[in-house]
């Protein structure tokens, strides 16, 4: 029997947030299919929202629903909540009754998901209550702030906790999906969908490459050149007792000073700096892999090989014959 997933739609919702995972999934049943053309379809697709009748999405896109929230069946394998902008999410988050409808059916499927916003009614229905999730960068702070039994992952692309999975900005949808794909079905399907789709299966890194060079535009004035001299002394120790003497603050204060302002701390952001710099050089050298490390600070090829390992999830070899150039 094919698993069922119901995408929850709302006004105003990203119509990418919507289309985006469900062509993960549509396309996995087609390779399948197309695999084993005896194999029955993995998937079926089914887009609800609260009232019946056409929905207008952000871009201005009208989709028609193929039902309405109370007629959704028993049965219903994945939830996805899609994501929206400003007004759109405050007004479904403010509609008491969607949001009972979405901590009671969340108990009755098999697993619950966001995309980007969509994490922020997912809390407000308590459903990430106690457990870790994330959501786009720009709606961390408004996560952590407003619902604090939330467990929030900032730099995710998704999670994954038991029953409830969570994704970052938009496109981390399809990468929920894929790896929803890989749990449901084999890594081997995951990856052919993958390439057919011309992504990664599994992306290296976490939002923070997209995000964390223009956070640091909106940085203190003290704290932005503390971040632009950090970046031109990767090779130096650079330890807590340094900093905080450069900032003319005590050890104590400067941790939560830096915790505060940059959502992680001295040792982690500078070994997330660490590995940034690391990957160009990856990507475009032929250099060893001890002169990069001692190129970018780190202490040694092993110590470089570890925080890859804790950032991106690969090791140096690994991303180097992923991402250079031929």
């Amino acid at each position: 029997m094919p698993k069922v997933i119901c995408m929850l739609v709302y006004a105003d919702a990203q119509s990418l947030d919507i289309s985006g995972p469900l062509e993960v999934f549509a396309l996995a049943s087609r390779q399948a299919q197309e695999d084993d053309p005896k194999s029955p379809p993995l998937y079926c697709l089914q887009v609800i929202a609260k009232q019946p009748g056409p929905v207008t999405l952000a871009s201005g896109m009208r989709l028609l629903p193929d039902m309405a929230c109370a007629d959704m069946p028993d049965g219903v394998d994945t939830l996805l909540v899609s994501g929206g902008m400003g007004d759109a999410l405050d007004r479904v988050r403010a509609d008491a009754e969607l949001v009972a409808w979405l901590k009671h059916v969340s108990s009755r499927v098999r697993r619950v998901a966001s995309v980007c916003s969509g994490a922020l009614l997912l809390a407000e229905a308590g459903v990430l209550d106690g457990r870790e999730a994330t959501t786009h960068w720009l709606d961390v702070a408004e996560l952590k702030q407003r619902y604090p039994l939330v467990r929030v992952v900032p730099d995710a692309i998704y999670t994954h906790d038991a029953s409830v999975w969570t994704s970052a900005g938009i496109t981390a949808g399809m990468d929920l999906a894929l790896a929803m794909v890989a749990a449901d079905h084999g890594l081997p399907l995951a990856l052919k969908v993958a390439k057919r789709m011309v992504m990664v299966c599994k992306r290296s890194g976490g939002q923070s490459q997209f995000s964390r060079q223009l956070e640091e535009l909106d940085l203190p004035d003290q704290f932005a050149q503390l971040a632009a001299w950090i970046r031109e002394h990767l090779r130096a120790r650079l330890d807590v007792e340094q900093l905080a003497q450069r900032m003319h603050m005590s050890t104590r204060q400067f941790g939560r000073r830096f915790q505060a302002v940059f959502g992680t701390t001295p040792q982690k952001y500078i070994e997330q700096l660490r590995v940034e710099a690391a990957k160009p050089l990856l990507e475009s050298t032929n250099k060893d892999l001890k002169r990069i490390a001692s190129h970018c600070g780190f202490s040694s090829d092993e110590a470089m090989r570890r925080a890859f390992a804790r950032q991106l999830g690969v090791r140096p070899s690994d991303y180097r014959e992923r991402f250079s150039a031929p």
